[in-house]
Formats: C-alpha cells, sequence, structure tokens
C-alpha cells in the first residue's frame, strides 16, 4: 500500500449537522454531529512497469481533516482536555475517486489507466479523552485501488470527495 498525503489542493466544509424531525438536541457540544466534507487532488505519481501486464496498486490517501476540525472547535469553543489528540468518529461516510490526470510518453499502444474501487481506510480506535469511553470508526483516509498498465504510462493525480457525518471527539490515543 501507498501512503499518499501530498496534494495539489485540498478543500473542506465543516458545520453542525442538522437535527432530524423529533430528534433531540445533544446535551453538550461533544455531542453534536458534524458534516465534513473534504475534496482535493492527491499527487500519486504511480508508474506502469509492463507492456503487457497491469500494476495495481492500493493508494491510501489520507487528506488533511485536522484544519477543519481546527477550524470547528475554534470557531465553537469546543472544549478540550489538554495533552488530547483530535479524530472524527464517522456515521456515516461517502467517499469517492477519479482519476485526475494521467500520462503516456511514447505510444499507446495496449496501455492503460484504472482506478478500480474506492473505501474508507480500515477506522481506527481509542479511548475519549472526555468521558474515558472505548472510541471506534476514527476516520484514517481512504484507499483507493488503482491500475497502470505500461512501462511508460503515470497514473499522475487521482481526485476524490469525501463525504463524512460524525462528531468531533478529543483521544488520549489513537489505534489504527
Amino acid at each position: 500500500m501507498k501512503r499518499i498525503d501530498t496534494f495539489a489542493g485540498q478543500n473542506w466544509l465543516i458545520t453542525p449537522a442538522a437535527l432530524a424531525v423529533n430528534e433531540p438536541r445533544p446535551q453538550n457540544i461533544h455531542g453534536q454531529k458534524w458534516l465534513l466534507v473534504l475534496s482535493g487532488v492527491a499527487i500519486t505519481n504511480v508508474k506502469g512497469n509492463s507492456t503487457a501486464q497491469w500494476l495495481k496498486e492500493t493508494l491510501h490517501l489520507v487528506p488533511d481533516f485536522f484544519n477543519p476540525l481546527n477550524f470547528a472547535i475554534n470557531s465553537y469553543s469546543i472544549p478540550e482536555p489538554s495533552g488530547a489528540g483530535r479524530a472524527f468518529q464517522v456515521e456515516q461516510w461517502s467517499p469517492f475517486a477519479a482519476m485526475s490526470s494521467v500520462f503516456n510518453q511514447n505510444l499507446s499502444n495496449n496501455s492503460g489507466f484504472a482506478i478500480d474501487v474506492w473505501r474508507p481506510s480500515p477506522f481506527g480506535g481509542g479511548t475519549d479523552a472526555v468521558s474515558g469511553r472505548p472510541l471506534n470508526n476514527l476516520f484514517a483516509g481512504i484507499q483507493v485501488d488503482v491500475a497502470v498498465r505500461d512501462t511508460d504510462a503515470i497514473l499522475h493525480r487521482v481526485s476524490y470527495n469525501i463525504t463524512l457525518l460524525g462528531k468531533i471527539v478529543s483521544t488520549v490515543n489513537i489505534i489504527t
């Protein structure tokens, strides 16, 4: 698996999620649900290595989700225990990835590019710094299965859009 943490550009939106009809209000800010949308272009540079076989690679895209969390924490005065880390506990998600930029220098007989599937990375776990309870479903990026065929073919960039619904949590440890 190839970790991708270099991006040509990233955008995000974070806002408190609206309540459904008859849904009880959160008892405190720690119970607030948030809508977090992350989009951008990841620099992948996956180069093919054969004119006869597909090179298949799983990319682990880890977009910046700490700046949106910091924005919400600062904008809504969310208290944090000292020394605690920040994470996003996912309740619902919808990831998407697509090819954004490809290159093939010479003849492209039988060459190709593919994005086969995308999914969340396995969610992490930890301990809630406020309540001491175990946490699960901590966001850790997405995995994208790509393929390239040809020795001079390069999948330069992958675009993504990740929509998450969940809670901002403070952790004393994160287990991935």
